[in-house]
């Protein structure tokens, strides 16, 4: 399945991801034993110059969560309305992720639904660390049957002699997933990080 990534979540500021992606079918936990984290809720903004977007994040009905992506109206089209995002985080003994909606289309046009699965952390409470799940990793985990799921090859990548561009989409259950992850080592597993973010303001 294919998702349209040109812009995803708050991690998309600094990286437009439109091939090599990694998603599930099912969320690292159940939304019914998820809790909001009230340190996201907030602006944010990307921490290079090429990153003129601001992220606003709120709590909509715990634990879902929410982000507006907004563009600067110097680079927005007219009319442009903000890209919109629901969440809801997962802990997994210390660490956090994110299990991040994505709707997509599948090859008959029919609408899907996904989870991206993003890890996080905090320093200081003003900066927001965000890594995203290595296709490679994921690829492997599905070929030695780690884990259930589909790798779909979209040929050689784009400026990357030598390496294909493949999408993976988890078919596990939520426990064998996030089972895998507790597993693993989370440096080498979500070796893809992201552009820090900095805290523009909190909303209390």
């Amino acid at each position: 399945m294919k998702i349209d990534t040109s812009v995803l979540l708050a991690a998309a500021l600094c990286l437009l991801l439109t091939s090599c992606v990694t998603d599930s079918v099912n969320p690292l936990s159940s939304p019914d034993t998820a809790k909001a984290d009230p340190r996201l809720v907030g602006d944010w903004r990307g921490g290079t110059d090429d990153d003129p977007n601001t992220c606003h994040f709120s709590i909509t009905k715990a634990p879902w969560m929410h982000v507006d992506i907004i563009h600067p109206k110097e680079k927005s089209e007219p009319n442009e309305l903000p890209d919109s995002y629901d969440f809801f985080p997962t802990v997994l003994g210390k660490e956090t992720f994110l299990n991040v909606v994505m709707v997509g289309k599948d090859t008959q046009g029919h609408p899907t639904k996904s989870y991206m699965i993003l890890r996080y952390k905090f320093t200081n409470d003003h900066v927001l660390h965000m890594w995203m799940l290595s296709d490679e990793k994921a690829a492997a985990a599905v070929r030695t049957g780690k884990l259930k799921g589909l790798i779909k090859d979209n040929g050689p990548a784009l400026g990357q002699p030598g390496r294909r561009d493949f999408d993976v989409t988890l078919q596990d259950t939520s426990g064998n997933v996030a089972r895998f992850i507790q597993g693993s080592d989370l440096d080498d597993l979500f070796n893809n990080k992201l552009n820090g973010f900095y805290r523009v303001s909190a909303t209390r």
